[in-house]
């Protein structure tokens, strides 16, 4: 689904914009989600829009029930809801500020203020300070101070110019006569967050006055919170004469404001048709605004901005890495200053869950929601950190190693580097470097799987290929070796069954190439209903032998995994009285969800004995409801693991008449079938006999979740298993770990499989 609408969006847009391969659908809080249901920690907030965090119902309900009254309403005319914002702004803003001029967006802010300032002192020159950014058109263009957004497309409003950034002399030279105003930014956000002196903005301040220009003072990202006090200009103890406001506003809404202090208003030339604007001031960002002025008063935001930007900046000074020149900034606008261009660090936070911003080429710029918790921050944090010091590169190791405890560090390794679903880049690397070591041929292939392999070129031959895949679930699990255990998110759940596979093929290929090439592919996004990991290799080999990688204990071999469908199911009513005769719509989902039920019991008794393998098993795994006060809205979704043969059309069908007399609406997606094979196969043969051969006792599995044999076998064939380390049980676990002897196990038994199937040119089946 991401990727469709990233193909989409790519299709159609005007490409003035570098994007990021994400597609964000959701946000709560802190927290954004993508299509492939990914979480991010936001450190962007929509470019400083979002400061009291996503989704938040306030909003919504002030958005929904004013649309229902008035959604657009021209200033010609007065308007009950755009009044009473007029009063709450000249209520919380700095003194001296009472007639507001409201427009859509910071850039129209800032043109406004330079049309009222000219107008107010008959003056034409506009001062700027040098990496400023005020807005992208001509008029704040002409003001933003970065040439590559200025320079296609001089020549822009003329009488503009620049000076340094907290240099009062500069200032005292460059304002004259014909100075109609100067504009500054209180922390330079886009220029690389740098902070400006208390002395040189009062100074500014009373240099203006001297010499007849206004004062304007650009809080478009400073403002309503960010910095710790309302607005950053409360710190400085001055009077902004004009004061630009956008951004966060209203709460997600454009909206943005022209605050008009006494000097401006007392020139007189203020007059009927000096501006306009069709949507400024329309009751839907109006009502929006006022909700988020009560959230930020009422939770008391610009406080929770000072402490944990105290907290951050304490912790990211603390980071020992020679990348870092500076850590700098004003509430929660943090600038960390690089000595190397910021992009490749953005682009690997991303990978890693956590989006942020440049400030120019070389700072990387931290803009969270002021609602962001400390948890949050501190695990965003801890990201930069092991991307700035580099603790999750690999370490070359020596020679003088013995075999078996390299293979150990490799699997521990492995486990310190992060790969949730779709955030797989950085383990994909290092296993490439590692490989390579061990005398494979790796590369990361177009989807981002990682490939090893004993051959150079196939040359046309059937391999014996090794699916594993590379994500994990997210929540971090100290890695560490404990009485022979080793801990850590993936050990089991797929890290184990992948770096035994590595391992293994390193050891056949360390005595000379096989007859048969051995191809290790660590898949990414294998627990997504539609991954494109193993969908990227399914036509690309035709192998002679699969094995997949799924711990299933070393003494174990999986034949078989179930299949799946996921139903996503919505009922909506209008409201109605709980004491009233009408079903709520969570009622109709429970009834739905309780037909299901029953369905799969009655077709157990009839079908599936006392097998659960053949048993056909529902789960309900979300159920929400919501309500406005005028319709209720219950959401659920419900996920089928069906046995093999099963007819997943006519399930389908069924649950469409059940959901049509019902009128619940459903959407089904994951669908896989299920996929069984014997343990007649050569390849599972080959495993009883290695099994034996080190040891062990070999029992055979029918799982009833799905893996990536759902994927390849109805492709690849029968000769195909399920195999890896590790107790399955402890998947997903806080406390998930493999024994050690049980991993070197697993490389001895796949070692001796590797031996008798790629040592054989053809496999009868």
């Amino acid at each position: 689904m991401g990727t469709n609408l990233i193909e989409l969006e790519n299709t159609y847009t005007s490409g003035v914009y570098g994007k990021r391969p994400v597609a964000i659908v959701r946000g709560q809080g802190a927290t954004l989600w993508d299509a492939e249901g990914r979480s991010y920690i936001d450190c962007m907030a929509g470019h400083g829009v979002a400061n009291i965090g996503h989704g938040r119902s306030e909003i919504a309900a002030a958005l929904a029930a004013q649309a229902q009254r008035l959604i657009t309403c021209p200033e010609v005319v007065y308007n009950d809801v755009r009044a009473r914002l007029l009063e709450r702004l000249a209520q919380i803003t700095p003194a001296g500020l009472e007639h507001f001029f409201l427009c859509n967006s910071g850039t129209e802010a800032v043109e406004g203020a330079f049309k009222f300032a000219r107008l107010a002192t008959g003056r034409t020159g506009i001062v700027a300070t040098l990496r400023g950014f005020h807005g992208r058109s001509m008029g704040a263009l002409s003001a933003t101070w970065e040439k590559h957004y200025r320079e296609p497309f001089a020549p822009l409003v003329p009488d503009v110019s620049h000076i340094r950034y907290n240099d009062l002399s500069a200032a005292e030279a460059a304002i004259t006569d014909n100075t109609a105003a100067v504009i500054i930014e209180l922390v330079q956000a886009e220029g690389g967050v740098h902070v400006a002196q208390e002395a040189y903005v009062q100074g500014l301040a009373a240099l203006c006055r001297e010499r007849g220009a206004l004062l304007i003072i650009d809080e478009i990202q400073t403002g309503f919170g960010r910095t710790g006090t309302l607005f950053a200009c409360e710190q400085y103890g001055v009077e902004p004469d004009i004061l630009c406001l956008a951004k966060s506003l209203a709460g997600g809404v454009p909206m943005g404001a022209v605050c008009l202090g006494q000097r401006v208003m007392e020139s007189g030339r203020v007059t009927r048709g000096a501006h306009g604007s069709t949507f400024g001031g329309n009751p839907l960002a109006c009502a929006a605004a006022l909700a988020t002025l009560d959230v930020l008063e009422r939770e008391n935001l610009a406080t929770r901005a000072v402490e944990l930007g105290e907290h951050a900046r304490e912790r990211l000074r603390s980071i020992q890495s020679p990348l870092i020149r500076e850590v700098r900034g004003r509430g929660l606008l943090i600038g960390i200053e690089l000595s190397k261009r910021v992009q490749p660090y953005l682009e690997a936070l991303c990978e890693r869950g956590v989006l942020a911003l440049p400030a120019g080429p070389n700072v990387l710029r931290l803009l969270p929601p002021l609602v962001i918790s400390q948890e949050q921050l501190d695990q965003a944090i801890d990201i930069i950190s092991e991307i700035l010091t580099g603790s999750t590169s690999s370490v070359p190791l020596p020679e003088v190693v013995p075999v078996q405890n390299r293979e150990v560090d490799l699997l521990q390794r492995m486990l310190t580097i992060p790969s949730l679903s779709r955030q797989e880049g950085a383990l994909a690397r290092y296993l490439v470097e590692q490989a390579r070591q061990m005398g494979l041929h790796a590369y990361i292939d177009e989807v981002g799987n990682f490939v090893a392999s004993t051959h150079a070129e196939l040359d046309g031959q059937q391999p014996v290929v090794l699916l594993g895949h590379m994500d994990t679930v997210p929540g971090n699990i100290p890695v560490r070796i404990e009485n022979g255990l080793l801990f850590g998110r993936g050990a089991v759940d797929a890290k184990g069954p992948l770096a035994a596979f590595i391992c293994a093929a390193a050891r056949v290929a360390s005595g000379g190439a096989p007859a048969r090439p051995i191809v290790v592919v660590g898949a990414v996004e294998e627990e997504a209903a539609t991954s494109r990991g193993a969908r990227g290799v399914v036509n690309r080999y035709q192998p002679s032998a699969c094995i997949i990688g799924e711990p299933s204990s070393s003494q174990a071999v999986t034949i078989g995994y179930k299949g799946r469908l996921l139903i996503d199911g919505c009922v909506s009513h209008q409201s109605s009285h709980s004491a009233g005769p009408l079903q709520s719509s969570n009622e109709v989902a429970t009834a739905f969800w309780e037909r299901v039920r029953r369905h799969a019991d009655e077709w157990n008794q009839e079908h599936a004995g006392a097998s659960t393998f053949a048993a056909l098993l529902p789960s309900l795994r979300r159920i929400n409801s919501e309500h406005d006060g005028l319709e209720e809205r219950t959401s659920f979704t419900i996920g089928y693991r069906l046995p093999p043969n099963f007819d997943i059309a006519a399930l389908r069908e069924q649950l469409q008449r059940w959901a049509y007399t019902d009128d619940i609406h459903l959407i089904f997606s994951g669908e896989e079938v299920a996929f069984q094979t014997n343990r007649a196969i050569p390849l599972a043969r080959a495993f009883m006999a290695a099994i034996r051969a080190t040891g062990g006792q070999p029992t055979f599995k029918n799982k009833t979740g799905t893996s990536d044999m759902n994927v390849v076998g109805p492709v690849w064939g029968q000769n195909i298993v399920a195999y890896g380390p590790g107790d399955s049980r402890l998947d997903h676990t806080p406390n998930e770990h493999i024994r050690v002897d049980e991993y070197t196990h697993a490389i001895d038994v796949l070692e001796h499989v590797l031996h008798e199937t790629a040592s054989q040119r053809e496999i009868a089946l």
